[in-house]
């Protein structure tokens, strides 16, 4: 109990001496949640002879809140050896031990020690836990039959609601408990309620934050922005809340807005979710110092696997990304996105058709799922499944539904304009891909290849032409020079298909490069023919090709007729 002060700051009485101070009591510490000096004064008590078990059971106590669950569980262990324990302390250490087992994700030890634990709340809710966690679904309903309408157990509802994805069920619970009695009014699936929440004197502060975290896992970030500052107001210094505040500042604008939020708890003194914090400073800094951060974090933070793995995604390295997944089932929608994404990698590397069958499957299975098809990445993974099958249009129904979303987005826009190509919108498709800036993109074979497409397809095959002559030397100047020889032959382009045939054959040597050649060559004969316009000089170069010191052996039977026939028809070439 915390006395009122008794005696007055100063003391005028002749010879008294200054005011002892009073020697602090253990529920002080506890009240202000000072466990590091609760724990120093119960040793001091300890050291000067207090032999009590009350001593041991208050030190792992605090252990416990601290989250050092690991010392909480060796101090339980030691007590439970001693005789004749108080019997308090004797029925519920086994409850004690477990749940230190249960935070310390030693699932099965808490499962086997909770069975010597008497009948309780506490019991049924950590059974219900464990269950979920141990993924047994009878032992989960059996255990959801035990719980009552009471706080306690319906904050445990709600959070195993929130572990299995079902993130509007477990709103649901938390605005039951938020408004009390005036939950009826707002039963409703609107956001009206929020605004409520900060002019309403609820018990249950901390529920704010649970709300704004389900919010967040909505992609409602300024919803959760809106409901996490009723907490902030009262609580500015609280870790959970500051992460969860940087994270939609992140999702709403960048890393660095997010990463200056976070500098309040990067402090010493800020002991409990240092890990978190850790973590997520890697995700804010686009990955900056990964693997010095990540694999110790690998079994502590959840995200950790998922984040290290698509690191080594962004590094091409898909087996080390599968290593590290291939340990767990997917439960959430990015373990999904990431094991499709790492399956195309491995698609692309090997040509195996079970990864690309398994790629299309993750993406379509989270794409189509209740809680996410109507989310940004569910529709990012239904038009993935459908890029995959080749079904451009059904891509673009989706892509075009997000597009306002990602305006200047390097990565959207370059698989927008490859949607395009495949639906023959190449005109949008080139708007959109010379809007890329990134030069990563920009040097890629594939923005080459579909920027060449479009030039041609878009009659202007001579910018397609200049893109091959800046390439030359590249490793995929080859394979460029085919695209856009054989689309503009199909086109009648049929200059730039020479100058490219005509490389191809210089390169090559092959059969079908002299017969494309030869065509585009013709081609050209045939336009002067129809008297296009720029025909004459079109087919002065072309025959220009195919002349020469290293002209092919059979370019006069080609060249000889053509020029004849121009000279005949007042031609010059």
């Amino acid at each position: 109990m915390i006395l009122s002060r008794a005696k007055p700051a100063n003391d005028t009485r002749a010879g008294s001496s200054a005011t002892k101070k009073q020697f602090p009591e253990l529920e002080d510490f506890l009240l202000k949640r000072d466990y590091s000096g609760a724990i120093t004064m119960l040793e001091f008590l300890a050291h000067e002879g207090n032999t009590s078990e009350w001593v041991g059971v208050w030190v792992a106590w605090c252990w416990f809140h601290l989250a050092e669950y690991r010392r909480a569980l060796d101090k339980y262990l030691e007590l439970r050896t001693r005789d004749k324990l108080d019997a308090k302390i004797a029925d519920n250490i086994a409850l004690d031990i477990a749940v230190c087992y249960f935070y310390l994700g030693m699932y099965k030890e808490s499962q086997e020690t909770i069975e010597a634990a008497p009948k309780c709340a506490l019991k049924n809710r950590l059974q219900f836990h464990l269950a979920h966690k141990l993924e047994d679904e009878e032992a989960l309903m059996g255990a959801h039959a035990t719980l009552r309408d009471v706080p306690e157990d319906q904050l445990s509802l709600a959070s195993v609601h929130y572990l299995r994805a079902h993130y509007q069920e477990a709103i649901d619970v938390y605005k039951k408990l938020l408004l009390d009695r005036r939950y009826k009014r707002y039963e409703s699936g609107d956001m009206e309620w929020i605004k409520v929440l900060a002019h309403s004197s609820c018990t249950y502060m901390a529920l704010n934050v649970y709300v704004a975290l389900c919010y967040y896992k909505l992609d409602y970030y300024d919803v959760s922005q809106e409901v996490l500052g009723v907490y902030l107001t009262q609580h500015p210094t609280s870790t959970i809340a500051s992460n969860l505040k940087a994270c939609n500042l992140f999702r709403l604008y960048n890393g660095k807005s997010a990463e200056t939020e976070l500098k309040q708890i990067l402090s010493e003194q800020h002991t409990f979710g240092q890990d978190l914090v850790k973590h997520n400073l890697v995700v804010f800094r686009n990955g900056e110092g990964a693997l010095k951060v990540l694999p110790e974090l690998v079994d502590v933070v959840p995200e950790a696997r998922l984040n290290l793995a698509g690191y080594r995604l962004r590094h091409r390295e898909p087996l080390e990304a599968r290593e590290l997944l291939e340990p767990l089932q997917p439960t959430s929608p990015l373990h999904y996105i990431l094991r499709g994404v790492i399956a195309v990698r491995l698609y692309n590397d090997t040509g195996d058709e079970e990864q690309m069958k398994l790629a299309q499957q993750s993406f379509h299975l989270v794409g189509s799922s209740a809680s996410e098809c109507d989310t940004i990445p569910g529709r990012q993974c239904m038009a993935s499944s459908y890029f995959l099958a080749g079904q451009f249009e059904e891509v673009l129904v989706y892509l075009n539904s997000i597009k306002s979303f990602f305006v200047n987005d390097d990565t959207f826009n370059f698989n927008y304009a490859q949607a395009k190509v495949g639906s023959g919108l190449y005109r949008e498709a080139e708007e959109c891909l010379i809007q890329i800036q990134d030069e990563g993109i920009r040097s890629s074979f594939t923005y080459l290849a579909c920027l060449c497409r479009c030039h041609v397809m878009n009659k202007e095959a001579h910018l397609a032409w200049e893109l091959c002559v800046k390439s030359a030397g590249t490793p995929d100047s080859f394979a460029l020079l085919q695209l856009v020889a054989n689309d503009s032959f199909r086109m009648g382009q049929f200059l730039v298909a020479a100058k490219a045939f005509h490389m191809l054959d210089r390169l090559d040597g092959g059969p079908e490069m002299w017969e494309g050649l030869r065509g585009a060559v013709c081609g050209c004969a045939q336009a002067a023919a129809a008297n296009k316009p720029n025909s004459t000089s079109d087919l002065r170069e072309a025959l220009a090709l195919i002349r020469g010191p290293r002209a092919h052996p059979r370019a006069d039977h080609i060249a000889r007729p053509i020029t004849k026939w121009a000279q005949q028809n007042r031609i010059p070439v």
